[in-house]
C-alpha cells in the first residue's frame, strides 16, 4: 500500500527527523512509504494513504476525492488551521475561549490584548498590544493574514498542550516562559510533563467525537482559575514529546494508521 508523508517544501528541512521517522516506521509496518512535498506530488497517481503535515485543506480535499485516505482529514485541517474556524467550531459545542473580535468590531476587554493571525502557527504571528493604536498598527501589519484581537489571559506566559492520538490522550505538557507572554517551546519556553487538569481533559473529550482527528495537539491558556481553549494544532509538533518522554509519536502514529487501514 502506497503512503505519502506529505510536507510543504519549506517545512520539510526543519521537520526532517519526524518526516523520516514517519517514513521508516511506515516501511517497517508494510507501507510503501515515501516523503513527498506538495510541489512534487502527482494528482494523477495519488497514494492510497496520505499522512498530512501540511495546512492546505483544499489540497487534502482533492486527494480525498481521488480516493486517498488522509490523516488528518481535510475537515480537521480546515478547522484547525484558521483560528476563526476553530473558535466558531468550539463555541458551537460549548467549549470556553477568551473573548475576541475582528478589526472592524468592538474590542474585547483590555488593554493589553493579544493580536494574532488566524492562519499563523508556532507563535510567530502573535503579538501583545498595550494600546488601541498599537492594536490597530499590528492589525494593519497582519491585514493579509486575517488578524484577530483577543483578551490577554490573566496568567500569561503559561499554557498547556494535550496531545491526542487515535482518540486518546497520550501526553500533556505545561509550557512556560519567564520572559514572554508566549510559552511556545520553539520560542524558548520551558516544558514539563504534567497530568492534565480535569476541566481541560473534559474539554478534550468533548472535542474528539465532534472533530474526529487522528493526531492533534489541543492548547489551553489559564485565567481566573479556569482553562480556556487557545488553539488546536493540526500538524502538531512533536519535539517536546521526544525531549520529555520515551514515546515515539511517529511510530505510534503509523501503527494507528496501519490498524485503521486494516479495520476498514
Amino acid at each position: 500500500m502506497r503512503c505519502w508523508i506529505l510536507y510543504e517544501k519549506e517545512d520539510l528541512e526543519q521537520n526532517r527527523f519526524f518526516a523520516e521517522r514517519l517514513r521508516d516506521s511506515g516501511k517497517d509496518l508494510g507501507f510503501d512509504a515515501e516523503i513527498v512535498t506538495t510541489d512534487k506530488m502527482d494528482f494523477d497517481d495519488p497514494a492510497d494513504v496520505v499522512v498530512s503535515r501540511i495546512r492546505d485543506s483544499e489540497t487534502l480535499s482533492q486527494l480525498e476525492d481521488l480516493g486517498s485516505t488522509v490523516y488528518n482529514r481535510s475537515s480537521v485541517c480546515r478547522i484547525c488551521n484558521d483560528k476563526s474556524y476553530t473558535y466558531s467550531f468550539v463555541r458551537s459545542i460549548g467549549v470556553p475561549i477568551l473573548p475576541f473580535s475582528f478589526p472592524d468590531q468592538p474590542l474585547p476587554e483590555g488593554p493589553p490584548w493579544v493580536v494574532k493571525s488566524c492562519v499563523g502557527h508556532g507563535g510567530t504571528e502573535v503579538f501583545k498590544a498595550e494600546s488601541i493604536e498599537e492594536a490597530q498598527r499590528i492589525c494593519e501589519d497582519l491585514k493579509d493574514r486575517k488578524p484577530i484581537i483577543q483578551r490577554l489571559s490573566s496568567d500569561p506566559g503559561r499554557d498547556l498542550r494535550i496531545y491526542v492520538l487515535g482518540g486518546r490522550i497520550i501526553a500533556s505538557v505545561m509550557r512556560s516562559s519567564e520572559t514572554d507572554f508566549r510559552a511556545n517551546f520553539k520560542l524558548g519556553g520551558k516544558a514539563e510533563l504534567v497530568e492534565p487538569p480535569q476541566d481541560a481533559e473534559s474539554i478534550v473529550k468533548k472535542i474528539i467525537p465532534e472533530l474526529m482527528p487522528d493526531f492533534i495537539g489541543i492548547d489551553f491558556v489559564f485565567g481566573d482559575g479556569k482553562v480556556y481553549l487557545n488553539e488546536i494544532e493540526d500538524a502538531v509538533g512533536t519535539r517536546m514529546l521526544y525531549n520529555l518522554t520515551d514515546l515515539d509519536p511517529a511510530r505510534m502514529y503509523m501503527e494507528y494508521i496501519a490498524h485503521s487501514k486494516i479495520s476498514l
